[in-house]
């Protein structure tokens, strides 16, 4: 079978989209740190439609910090590639805005000029928080690729190695501004790249500061958007559609958000006419979706594995875990979570419970479950003290906190727990069925909330994890949502 490339594109069967857009037209505007399937399938979607609109200055060059891969997957395609949209019908669209991938430790330097060039206004990254070298929510000066970079940037071994570099050039080059912005969803983002780049400054240019501070903005964003990882029946698929073969096809739902803080210093893309949302202020969008997207992820996960049910969709299909998560989303959590003007608290959570119940991108429940400790501590445990503190209802949240207790308990005796805890959690005397409530919430690090001294709250959540062990989760979700 052929290959997807310039010179076959014209053969791609009728229903799939193609590039509305000469190729031969666009210019690379941005630099993008890491270009793996999430990136392919969220921001260089967006590039790709403002490349259709004649917004041909928004080409993307990639870069890879470390394997060779997709650049050698893309690069006989001409870097087009297939995005596959998994919902109630698949849809085929053929992506033409990655220009060029570049592979950083095969040759740093055309990573710096890259960035350097004026042509080149953004700068964009998805390097996951591993990538980000934090210890303690700050950058590990310990870390070996910051210590690397703290004695020399000639060939530089992290992302704040190679953005420093380039400012160092562009500096002296007297270059156009620039806008460097986390696409990552970590809190405070773009103050980490900053952070970052001026420290490995301060050591190796401290006269690029000031050029810095007055030329180079730093930005945060916040995506949603699931992308599962491309398997041999994507590929097969894709194929079998396009009437070529595609070697890095990537698969998402139809669901797409970009909130983007509004903190540039150039040029900045209309990503706002494709969908993309400028705000002033990020942190109320990324409150709602922890709240309502991530916390009913968490929920579900509990309660599915309870029920024995592998994927989040299958809890879903029934309806009293169904209706529990809502109401526990709408009854609970909503009354003190502040939703940003122009969004519909209840809209959102309906969008959030259709997104999960799509099961042609299935979410494993053990999967969602994974290092379930620590997610807790953000996803459901301020939320409590904000009802408590309020006057507002917590019932809800006590049972899923019960559910929660039980599900650990029950995934150690499974051997299915993939937590941090698990060895402390093995320890806990998991024979009563009400100690280990509190011992396995004080592991969790409820004991800095203030919910885990309420009498009334916690008499709550071991009678709701007493009814769990005596008649299973879905009996008692049924008497809890009746009573």
């Amino acid at each position: 079978m052929e290959r997807l490339s310039t010179t076959t594109l014209s053969k791609v069967m009728p229903a799939v989209e193609t590039p509305g857009y000469a190729r031969a037209s666009v210019s690379s505007g941005i630099v993008h740190f890491g270009a793996g399937n999430f990136h392919r399938a969220h921001q260089a979607v967006y590039c790709d439609a403002l490349l259709n609109e004649g917004e041909t200055g928004w080409g993307i060059t990639g870069v890879s910090l470390r394997s060779p891969a997709m650049r050698d997957n893309l690069a006989p395609q001409d870097f087009f590639y297939t995005q596959a949209t998994l919902g109630a019908t698949t849809a085929y669209r053929i992506i033409g805005a990655i220009q060029n991938v570049l592979v950083a430790p095969e040759n740093p330097q055309a990573v710096i000029e890259a960035v350097a060039r004026n042509q080149t206004q953004l700068v964009t990254t998805t390097i996951t928080e591993k990538g980000y070298c934090l210890s303690s929510g700050v950058i590990d000066r310990a870390h070996p690729g910051i210590s690397r970079d703290l004695e020399s940037l000639s060939q530089p071994q992290t992302t704040y190695g190679y953005l420093a570099a380039a400012m160092i050039k562009r500096c002296a080059d007297q270059g156009a501004p620039l806008t460097i912005l986390c696409c990552d969803n970590m809190h405070a983002g773009g103050e980490h790249l900053r952070s970052g780049v001026l420290m490995l400054l301060e050591r190796h240019s401290p006269a690029t500061l000031s050029w810095v501070a007055a030329n180079v903005a730093f930005s945060s964003s916040m995506v949603d958007r699931v992308t599962p990882a491309t398997d041999e029946p994507l590929k097969k698929t894709v194929a079998e559609r396009l009437g070529l073969y595609d070697a890095a096809p990537v698969a998402a739902e139809p669901f797409s958000q970009w909130i983007i803080e509004d903190r540039f210093a150039g040029e900045r893309p209309p990503f706002d006419r494709v969908g993309a949302l400028f705000v002033e202020d990020i942190a109320p969008f990324e409150r709602i979706k922890l709240r309502f997207l991530n916390a009913g992820h968490s929920m579900l996960a509990a309660l599915g594995y309870l029920a024995g049910d592998r994927f989040i969709h299958e809890a879903l299909q029934r309806p009293a875990l169904a209706r529990f998560t809502e109401q526990a989303l709408k009854g609970n959590v909503l009354p003190v979570t502040p939703v940003p003007a122009g969004v519909s608290g209840e809209g959102y959570i309906d969008q959030v419970l259709e997104r999960f119940r799509n099961g042609n991108l299935p979410y494993a429940v053990l999967q969602v479950g994974t290092d379930s400790s620590q997610k807790i501590q953000q996803r459901w445990l301020p939320t409590i003290d904000d009802a408590l503190s309020q006057g507002q209802g917590a019932t809800y949240l006590a049972f899923a906190l019960a559910a929660w207790a039980s599900f650990i308990r029950q995934a150690l005796l499974n051997n299915d727990l993939n937590d941090p805890l698990r060895d402390a959690f093995g320890r806990c005397e998991s024979t009563a069925t009400t100690a280990d409530v509190e011992d396995f919430l004080a592991l969790a690090g409820a004991g800095k909330f203030t919910f885990f001294t309420d009498v009334e709250f916690m008499a709550a959540v071991r009678e709701h994890h007493r009814a769990i062990a005596e008649v299973g989760v879905v009996q008692a979700v049924d008497s809890f949502l009746t009573n």
